[in-house]
């Protein structure tokens, strides 16, 4: 297997746990402060920790699955700019809330009390790296779905309705990897035959104005 060309399907494995593991963490941690809880706290902060360590990865991922993004069909190379630099952000942000929950931890594992002030900074920055990784969420599926950019016009269409009752009731093979309107097809190039007595690797000699005339009788008789 080549890990270069797996790439895009690692990103498209991992970019999903920053957004929704932080939700969750976030969440829980919230619930835990309501019931007064230090373990429930302290495994909702473990999880923005683990997040955090795991931002670089899924960060790198996207910068190596790019690589491969420009040769498809319908992507926008400007939604994937937007979308690396906002995973940038995103990133130092879920570091910072990572930090601020490794504080809490180690002070939770020492029978510590989270005080207001820990409540405020981890807030922020957990709203902060949550936001920013719905933004880069939402320019990442931008980059490559036209249907979802803004001003593009969608228009209902029973194409695909009908390929779906012909495959039910047999009428497309299954082998057969026809799609509807897909952008990607590639049509078969057109061979060009050469001109009759002309060699394959000898293109046929144009006509020149220069050419030598056949005498006729007119001119024979002048």
């Amino acid at each position: 297997m080549n890990i270069n060309a797996e790439w895009p399907h690692i990103h498209l494995l991992v970019n999903h746990i920053p957004i929704m593991w932080t939700v969750f963490a976030f969440i829980l941690y919230y619930y835990g402060t309501i019931k007064k809880n230090g373990d429930i706290q302290k495994a909702a902060l473990l999880g923005f920790v683990a997040t955090a360590s795991m931002a670089w990865f899924v960060f790198r991922s996207g910068d190596n699955a790019a690589l491969y993004m420009p040769g498809l069909p319908l992507v926008s190379l400007d939604y994937l700019y937007e979308h690396e630099q906002w995973a940038e952000k995103a990133m130092w942000a879920l570091y910072a809330a990572g930090a601020v929950a490794c504080i809490g931890v180690v002070k939770l594992w020492l029978r510590r009390q989270l005080h207001g002030l820990f409540f405020i900074f981890f807030s922020i920055t957990a709203i902060v790296g949550i936001s920013l990784s719905g933004i880069t969420s939402n320019l990442g599926v931008k980059i490559i779905h036209p249907e979802i950019r803004p001003g593009s016009t969608l228009i209902q269409s029973p194409k695909y309705h009908e390929y779906r009752e012909n495959r039910k009731k047999g009428g497309i093979p299954k082998s057969d990897k026809t799609t509807v309107n897909n952008a990607a097809t590639i049509k078969p190039t057109t061979t060009v035959k050469p001109p009759p007595n002309t060699p394959n690797n000898i293109p046929a000699a144009a006509p020149s104005d220069n050419s030598t005339k056949v005498p006729t009788a007119d001119t024979v008789a002048h």
